[in-house]
Parts: C-alpha cells; sequence; structure tokens
C-alpha cells in the first residue's frame, strides 16, 4: 500500500516546502501531513538498492520485498569478536592496530633521535638546571602528555628516561587520543609499566585495543573516552578529526551520536560538553539552533536516527531557542528554561550538559546558565549508560567534543 501511495503521487519536488517557509527545518515543526511523507520517500530510496531493474528506470521511492530482503542481509552484524573500532553493527573493515614493537617518533625514541642544537644535552642522561629529580618528576607530572611526548623525550636522553618513569605519571589520567591509536599500540607493553601508577588510563573506543591492554595491564584502571561515530550519523554531518569534530555539509539529516557511553561512576553525574568551533547564518525555522543530549538506547538497536536529535529512541535533548531552552523526553517536550536561550551560542564558548537524577543542568563556559527540573516519569534510568546525542540545526556549523569530565570555569 505504501508503494501505491507513493508511485500515484507523481513529482515528488511539487510537494517540497519553500526554503523560506517557517516550516523547513526541524521535523517537530513540520505540517504532519507532506513532511512525513517526504521523510518516508527518502526512506525507501535509502533503503532501495541503487542500481535500477532491467529494461528501464526505477521509479523513486519504489521498492519490493525482494529489494528489502537484499538490504536485510547486507546489514548483518558484525560477530562480538570483531576488533574493528566502533559499533560492531555499523564498523566497516578499518584497519587492524599492530602491537609489534618498532620504531616510532610518537613513542620509544633512540639516542640518535634527540633535537640537534643542543649538544650539551642531547646525549647527556643529566637534567638541565641541576634540579632534583623529584622536582622534574613534579614539573612532568603538571605538563607531560601523551602528544607532546615526543618534544620532551628528544631534549636528551634524561628527559627521554624521566618520560618513561612512574613517577612521571603517577596518580594522572592519561588520556590516549584517537590521532596517536594507531602509533601508540606497537609500544603498548612498555607504556602500560610506565603508567601502572596512573589514576586511570583513557582510550578511544577499539575492542582489539581494550583487550590487550585488560591482558597486559588487569588492575589499571580504564575509561573508554567517546568520539563521533562516523557510522552513525545522518548524511548531512561530516566527521572529523579522527572522530573528534562533526561539521554540517547539508541542511538535512544533521544528527549525530557518540560511540561510547559518557562516563559515570559513584558520586559522579554524566558530563556532556562540546565546543562551538564555528556559526554563521542560520538554517530551518531560524527559530530553534543547536540540541543535545543523552540517549539511554544501545546505538547497535538504533535502525533509523530521525531527522533532529530528539527522534532519537529514549533520548532526552535539550533544545536552544531565540527565547529560552527546551527538555525533550522522547520527542515530548518535557521542561523549559527561560534563563538560556540560543543567544548564548557563541562562536568558542564552551556548552555543557550536567545529568543529574532529578534536573538536567546546562553551562556555558563552566558556568551554570539554566536547571531544568524532571518529572518523576521522565528521569533517567539508574545504572544505564548515556550515549551523546546532537543535532546541528540553526547558526551551528561545527562543533568538537572536550574531555571536561565536569564543570569547569577558567575563571574560577
Amino acid at each position: 500500500m505504501l508503494t501505491a501511495a507513493v508511485q500515484g503521487d507523481g513529482d515528488h519536488g511539487d510537494r517540497r516546502l519553500p526554503r523560506d517557509s517557517p516550516f523547513v527545518g526541524a521535523l517537530r515543526h513540520a505540517p504532519q501531513g507532506e513532511i512525513l511523507q517526504s521523510q518516508l520517500d527518502r526512506l525507501l530510496r535509502r533503503r532501495a538498492p541503487e542500481a535500477p531493474p532491467p529494461g528501464g528506470s526505477r521509479s523513486r521511492g519504489v521498492f519490493s520485498e525482494e529489494h528489502v530482503d537484499l538490504s536485510r542481509e547486507s546489514s548483518k552484524k558484525l560477530p562480538s569478536s570483531s576488533p574493528y573500532v566502533g559499533f560492531q553493527r555499523h564498523a566497516p573493515p578499518s584497519p587492524l592496530l599492530s602491537f609489534v614493537d618498532s620504531r616510532l617518533s610518537c613513542g620509544i625514541l633512540e639516542p640518535g633521535d634527540v633535537l640537534e642544537g643542543l649538544p650539551e644535552l642531547d646525549l647527556e642522561d643529566t637534567l638541565p638546571g641541576e634540579l632534583p629529580e623529584e622536582v622534574w618528576h613534579e614539573v612532568m607530572r603538571l605538563v607531560l602528555d601523551i602528544p607532546d611526548l615526543a618534544n620532551f623525550a628528544r631534549v636528551s636522553m634524561g628527559f627521554q628516561k624521566m618520560v618513561h618513569s612512574e613517577d612521571a605519571w603517577r596518580g594522572r589520567v592519561v588520556r590516549v587520543p584517537p590521532s596517536c591509536l594507531e602509533h601508540f599500540a606497537p609500544h603498548l607493553e612498555p607504556w602500560l609499566c610506565a603508567w601502572s601508577c596512573a589514576k586511570k588510563l583513557v582510550l578511544p573506543r577499539s575492542a582489539q585495543l581494550l583487550s590487550q591492554v585488560a591482558q597486559r595491564a588487569p588492575d589499571l584502571p580504564v575509561e573508554v573516552s567517546w568520539r563521533f561515530d562516523h557510522h552513525l550519523k545522518g548524511d548531512g554531518v561530516q566527521v572529523l578529526k579522527h572522530g573528534c569534530t562533526v561539521r554540517r555539509v547539508a541542511e538535512e539529516e544533521l544528527v549525530v551520536l557518540g560511540d561510547a557511553a559518557l562516563p559515570s561512576e559513584q558520586g559522579r553525574c554524566p558530563y556532556l560538553e562540546v565546543h562551538i568551533d564555528e556559526c554563521g547564518e542560520g538554517i530551518g525555522d531560524q527559530i530553534n539552533d543547536f540540541g543535545f543530549g543523552v540517549t539511554a538506547c544501545d546505538p547497535e538497536e538504533i535502525s533509523e536516527l530521525g531527522s533532529v536529535a530528539d527522534e532519537v529512541p529514549r533520548s532526552w535533548v535539550v533544545d536552544f531557542t531565540q527565547s529560552m531552552v527546551c527538555l525533550s523526553v522522547n520527542n515530548r517536550e518535557a521542561s523549559q528554561g527561560k534563563r538560556l536561550s540560543a543567544a548564548a551560542l557563541k562562536e568558542g564558548c564552551r556548552v555543557g550538559l550536567l545529568v543529574k537524577p532529578t534536573t538536567f543542568e546546562i553551562y556555558i563556559d563552566g558556568t551554570l546558565r539554566d536547571t531544568l527540573p524532571v518529572r518523576v516519569e521522565d528521569r533517567v534510568p539508574s545504572n544505564t549508560g548515556l550515549y551523546p546525542v546532537l543535532d546541528l540545526y540553526g547558526r551551528t556549523i561545527e562543533i568538537s567534543k572536550t574531555e571536561a569530565e565536569e564543570p569547569f570555569s577558567r575563571l574560577a
């Protein structure tokens, strides 16, 4: 019946709303008749095979039961033991990580790899400044990060030994950025020894890497850091910088999810924070802007993302409008806040969401700006993994995730 209805409609372009219509944009603001039919057309075209049937062209949006079966067959889940980075259901054949040790500019350095121009330091084991080694350990604990290892280790042989010492990482949170993942893997063993006294090790989602770390350092606390998922997003969103950034490249299908749940432990509420990299002229109805929140639905169970973040199943999404912020629970407005609006979303600001049992707190640059209460029936279930979900409507063009675990104001 749906096929007949689509075929009998004729030219689909005649049913599109003009771009300046106040209803263009998010589905939640659209008239339910024509826009829903347009959404159905896109769904049918997405599921239908690209090649036209023999003997003629295929009508837009028309598909047969045979085509549906082929589509279902092609979307089988990968086995749970798959080492591919990302969700098993959506992950393509990503390059496997190699754990075979080799020379690497981001890891272990040979004596000849030190920087030129420092002859008095490069091949000596001594540290500059004639300071006690304990002082340098304290300095390293303050400034040392994974992307900076090569720079510090090239200063001298003494610094190279310093960055590999347990004391330089003791009590620290060690984060391996996604950009270093492939380079870090061959040197896993010596670095796990250096990080044995770290507070915790934060890794990008990779089943292969997590398995290796669990085998080689079972006592080291490990946390998975979420990224934007290359394979669970709308066609209007581009994922950049190893999953740390997303950019709007179209005016529809602008939803994107994170590939891992937000960190949550006893006494610590889940916190989601993103950095607005770029803003521009708004799209859509000019009333609603950026939306972000969480979903308790395992992404492997999501078959369709929808047009806006609110439509993601089992979601709690904060929408910024021109006059207020709204909390949508399962695509139904549940709460409003009048102290904050889309006007606060400036290029370069950080936007955070702290998920508490009875409230959702919204932060701009680490400062609490509004609190949205949640009714008992709309509360987030306890002990449930919450995945980030966002859409890039309105003026927001590009955003990046931050590593913040809680609200932090640089003015504090």
